[in-house]
């Protein structure tokens, strides 16, 4: 039979001991099989070849995925997407026009603690410029903070109408995700499972297959470049062998099959 490789469905990724799902990429734009092995000779007088040998056999799938996925983000730095609640970790800045006459603003949301440790008059870039610092109550280089009511006392004759405030600081949150990337933390190995089709060339109908990789050790490299597109996510998965008791030196498994034969 011949056919077409047409098109991946999506690739999951297994916990490799527990067999627990840890990623799927469906948004892949584009996928490859590669492989490799690496030939030594026996030879004789004069550099002729008496035998050859095959040896350090590799493979690995590269593809594209055309959204980031945090999950398979959290894999290549060693880590775990952790829910953080009532976390006070992100920054936020707001900015304020000054309305004619007002000599306080309010913040859009609640700082943990006394965050609000300093406030700014825009430059004419519209970036940070004069800076004040916190007081106990408004003065000309200090502003108040009320923090039962968000509200900010700007300095005395600091701001006029039309100047922008601006304020960093940092809100709770009832929750947030967060991955970390440590240093003496690297990338990790899964089970990997890729769906695909393949398109048979007589009968023009399509066929899926499974490519299956006992064990599949994730690349660290990671390059999010945006710009006037958006980022791709590069997925590059090198196939390795399990040194488990019993278990074969098997690389990857190529399966087709035909739901029409499934026990129902």
């Amino acid at each position: 039979m011949k056919y077409a490789f047409k098109k991946v469905r999506r690739i999951i990724i297994n916990d490799l001991a527990t067999k627990q799902h840890r990623v799927t990429l469906n948004d892949l734009k584009n996928f490859k099989i590669n492989g490799s092995q690496e030939t030594v000779y026996a030879e004789g007088r004069d550099g002729k070849k008496l035998a050859a040998f095959d040896i350090n056999k590799v493979a690995s799938i590269t593809a594209e995925n055309g959204s980031v996925d945090e999950g398979y983000l959290a894999l290549q730095v060693g880590s775990e997407v952790v829910k953080v609640t009532n976390g006070s970790a992100v920054l936020i800045r707001e900015e304020f026009e000054v309305s004619d006459g007002a000599a306080s603003v309010v913040l859009s949301y609640k700082a943990a603690g006394d965050d609000v440790r300093y406030i700014y008059k825009a430059d004419v870039n519209g970036l940070p410029g004069d800076v004040y610092t916190l007081g106990t109550t408004a003065s000309d280089t200090e502003f108040a903070y009320a923090a039962e009511t968000k509200t900010i006392t700007l300095p005395t004759d600091a701001f006029k109408a039309g100047d922008t405030v601006i304020i960093d600081y940092h809100p709770i949150f009832k929750e947030y995700e967060e991955i970390t990337n440590d240093a003496n933390k690297f990338s990790m190995s899964g089970e990997i499972i890729v769906d695909a089709w393949f398109t048979d060339l007589c009968s023009e109908a399509d066929v899926p297959l499974q490519l299956y990789l006992p064990k599949g050790k994730i690349s660290g490299t990671i390059d999010l470049s945006a710009g006037d597109q958006a980022a791709v996510q590069g997925i590059e998965i090198e196939s390795m062998t399990r040194a488990c008791s019993g278990e074969t030196g098997n690389l990857w498994t190529l399966r087709k099959y035909d739901l029409s034969n499934a026990e129902k």
